[in-house]
């Protein structure tokens, strides 16, 4: 997923490859310095995806209702950032300015099984029945992309920084955190967007669009990033 505004900045997954993620300090993708989420900033990371995320297409599909999307989406970003944190990549910049889920190759498939496990249960409960059904679609709507991505990959789940802070290349920083490791393991990345803008962003960037679909009147795009360098096979 990538937020609707610029982001400037929104892949799955062999462990093999993971490398320096692993230590305390993530790879820093430029000038910025790039650390390992702690899970005592969970909340405030999931407040930081919620905020960038706010008006993006995939969450103006699960909640047209802008109310009900404000009181939720912390709640949601959460389970993405538990998700992460279980079994992925969760690297921030300045605290939680900005923050990238990445779910790196041998941690296994994201499952809607795990993510039942790390909370997606209580969507029925949080936030009705037509809005998980909406969302329960959006996902089917996009798996057959990601079933293009032959092999272990890295999967970026989502990305995003606070609203006041995008444009100053955090979000760049934190995509090249996956796409390094990748290009290193000789893998490619894989993820999901919803605007052109960010169409045109990840292309910049090496992602191809493997696949769109449209759904309540949005448009859902698969991309792939192919490894590059020398290591790439």
């Amino acid at each position: 997923m990538t937020p609707k505004s610029s982001l400037n900045e929104r892949g799955r997954p062999s462990r093999d490859g993971v490398g320096a993620a692993r230590n305390a300090s993530l790879p820093a993708g430029g000038a910025l310095p790039i650390q390992r989420l702690d899970a005592r900033q969970a909340e405030a990371a999931a407040a930081t995806l919620s905020d960038a995320f706010f008006d993006d297409p995939l969450l103006q599909i699960i909640a047209p209702d802008e109310a009900r999307r404000r009181r939720w989406g912390p709640w949601f970003m959460s389970l993405i950032v538990q998700y992460g944190l279980r079994r992925g990549e969760v690297s921030c910049i300045d605290g939680t300015s900005a923050v990238a889920v990445w779910v790196p190759p041998g941690s296994g498939e994201m499952s809607f099984g795990r993510m039942l496990r790390v909370g997606f249960a209580w969507m029925p409960f949080r936030l009705g029945v037509a809005n998980t059904s909406r969302f329960l679609r959006a996902m089917s709507a996009t798996e057959s992309f990601h079933k293009t991505v032959d092999g272990p990959h890295w999967y970026l789940a989502a990305v995003g920084a606070r609203p006041e802070l995008q444009g100053r290349g955090m979000g760049s920083s934190l995509v090249e955190v996956g796409t390094s490791q990748a290009d290193e393991a000789g893998m490619p990345c894989y993820l999901e967007t919803g605007t052109q803008s960010n169409i045109d962003f990840y292309a910049k960037r090496g992602f191809e669009i493997v696949g769109q679909a449209q759904l309540f009147g949005h448009t859902l795009t698969g991309m792939v990033r192919p490894p590059r360098g020398t290591s790439a096979r």
